[in-house]
């Protein structure tokens, strides 16, 4: 037990909602014994009900909700928080199914959001985890990566890095030993992958990177080489498995039963019409190579009508297919 200590009527108003945050929720109310019992037990402080009563008050006064005694006549609980536990749990499910957040980092997450639940909330979610760990990315620099990236976006500078692969050693190395020079613009999250939308030094067209391959990042000191307003991020953004390349429009003809699938890639923007036996016809713009690659995954339902060339290398793909058939 901590030393008893004389309390500020500031550290008292404090730790009671700490201790109505920890312990207390609509099913259960912490009655005003267990509330002087906790400050003892968890704080070493000495409280009476006047002073309790004083700091409800004042939390109210701040905004705070929290339950009127006549409601419960058994004692008070946390009415609001900062997040609900079922926003909690779509938070926590995020995370989990993150590829891009190391597993140790996922650790470090879950219980910065489950502290916003109490203690009895929080058992909920004892048998929650990841589905499959090893899809995890091991690169432990992915938050360091993105703030650096961030400063470097805000600022309009550079950056160099390491852009790394894996070997057959499952470990990631350096795909070459010169370091990478882009122009950084934006980052987007698609596939629960983070990517970097740059532009490369010497090149002309959008390049994405993932963030999780990057190691050795440096904010240089070279402003980037197209201005911000310059650049199409907007349609970059869109791009299908973060496939470089300019955005073209695309004509697929799909089987009606693949609707759901072509709005979760594509989003509700993408222009529907109706078709004949059962099919509908789909005009979106996007980076080729992505939806070419997208478009294999339904290769009995959905059918590259348009562009001329993109159709001609869906044709030659599925016929040079490794199977042989």
């Amino acid at each position: 037990m901590q030393k008893e200590i004389k309390l500020t009527d500031k550290a008292n108003t404090v730790c009671l909602y700490k201790i109505l945050e920890k312990y207390s929720d609509p099913e259960h109310i912490i009655m005003m014994s267990e509330i002087i019992e906790r400050f003892k037990e968890d704080y070493g402080m000495t409280i009476d009900r006047r002073t309790v009563y004083s700091s409800i008050d004042t939390l109210r006064n701040l905004g705070y909700e929290i339950s009127q005694y006549d409601r419960s006549s058994q004692g008070y609980y946390l009415m609001s928080r900062l997040f609900e536990p079922s926003e909690i749990r779509l938070m926590m499910d995020a995370v989990y199914s993150q590829k891009s957040i190391p597993n140790k980092q996922t650790g470090y997450l879950i219980e910065k959001l489950q502290s916003c639940l109490s203690i009895h909330q929080k058992r909920q979610y004892r048998h929650l985890f990841t589905a499959d760990p090893d899809k995890k990315t091991p690169n432990r620099s992915v938050f360091f990566n993105i703030d650096s990236l961030d400063e470097a976006i805000a600022r309009r500078q550079k950056v160099a890095f390491v852009y790394q692969q894996y070997g057959l050693d499952k470990r990631l190395h350096p795909r070459r030993k010169e370091k990478y020079v882009v122009s950084p613009y934006s980052m987007v999250c698609d596939n629960q992958r983070y990517y970097l939308l740059c532009i490369k030094e010497g090149k002309d067209d959008i390049s994405h990177y993932r963030i999780d391959l990057m190691d050795e990042i440096v904010i240089l000191d070279k402003p980037v080489d197209v201005a911000p307003s310059k650049v199409d991020i907007n349609s970059a953004r869109k791009t299908v498995y973060a496939f470089a390349g300019q955005p073209v429009e695309i004509k697929l003809r799909c089987k009606n039963d693949v609707i759901g699938g072509v709005i979760d890639e594509f989003g509700t923007g993408v222009n529907i019409v109706p078709d004949t036996d059962g099919h509908f016809i789909a005009k979106l713009k996007s980076a080729p190579q992505g939806v070419l690659y997208w478009s294999m995954q339904y290769i009995n339902d959905v059918e590259i009508v348009e562009p001329a060339d993109l159709r001609e290398k869906a044709i030659a793909l599925i016929k040079n297919n490794l199977y042989g058939v």
